[in-house]
């Protein structure tokens, strides 16, 4: 009996630019070649954890799928006969659907990530539009090409997730996820089909992209001796790599004579705070 033969179904590009960037130098803006050796060091699942819900596992097993993670993909592979290259073994339906369970690896990701403090709002991905609920704001997932970066648009309120969570992993016993990801074998649009309309495979899988920026907050510098404070006048970018410097003639809004007596290291991510407008660093010399 031979091996069975699997190819890729689809794939989803998960970026982050507080792993990826270099100081203030952004992943987009470097070289092919320094983008490589960015992602040489790169594992999304540092942060993050996407799993597929209980009935997508049987769905998987049904039409022979695999789910494997890789360093910046989480990607599906089929099994194909070996007499056609665009033939599934088992047919897959367009409406077929896989459900994924987004959920924090660091429980520090809302404080690196640019986004807001969720309290109540969850992550929401899917290459279509689902039925219910109607009233449903969220955008469709972004393919690999397109320069989007995560934002409010991708975030839905709590009941339209209980909602969307009921309707397609089968009532989810799965407790605490941050967000979901759909991927339906027919999407909204044909760009986003993970499948011919002739239900064949495709030669050039499609591959979606989930993009996060890093967060950017102000930095305010406490002398633990003194109390006295300052704190930069603009926000200034969070990285887990490189470093940002500070110039504190133009950074800062006080007398140089003040300015002087601070250190400027950079802050990590444990200690920052939204007043409701802005977010905020504190790091204490």
């Amino acid at each position: 009996m031979g091996t069975a033969s699997y190819t890729t179904l689809f794939s989803v590009r998960i970026l982050h630019d507080y792993y990826l960037n270099n100081g203030e130098e952004s992943f987009d803006s470097m070289s092919a070649q320094d983008q490589q050796a960015a992602l040489s060091g790169y594992r999304w699942q540092d942060f993050l954890s996407i799993r597929p819900s209980s009935e997508t596992v049987r769905r998987c097993s049904r039409f022979h799928l695999l789910v494997k993670y890789r360093a910046n993909s989480l990607t599906v592979l089929v099994r194909k006969r070996d007499e056609d290259v665009q033939e599934s073994f088992i047919a897959l339906d367009p409406d077929l659907t896989l459900a994924f369970f987004i959920e924090y690896r660091d429980p520090d990701f809302e404080n690196f990530t640019q986004m807001p403090f969720l309290s109540g709002q969850k992550m929401f991905f899917s290459n279509f539009q689902p039925e219910a609920p109607e009233d449903l704001a969220a955008e469709l997932i972004p393919l690999d090409n397109d320069a989007v970066i995560f934002s409010e648009n991708w975030l839905v309120p709590e009941e339209d997730f209980q909602q969307l969570r009921e309707g397609y992993t089968a009532g989810g016993l799965e407790a605490g996820p941050v967000g979901l990801l759909l991927i339906r074998m027919h999407g909204e649009t044909g760009a986003r089909n993970v499948i011919n309309l002739d239900r064949s495979l495709k030669i050039n899988p499609t591959v979606f992209k989930i993009h996060f920026s890093n967060r950017s907050t102000y930095w305010k510098y406490k002398q633990a001796t003194s109390g006295e404070e300052i704190e930069t006048n603009q926000p200034k970018p969070l990285t887990k790599n490189g470093f940002v410097e500070l110039v504190p003639e133009t950074d800062f809004d006080v007398a140089p004579e003040i300015s002087s007596q601070f250190r400027f290291p950079n802050p990590g991510i444990k200690h920052i705070y939204s007043d409701g407008n802005n977010y905020y660093s504190e790091i204490t010399i």
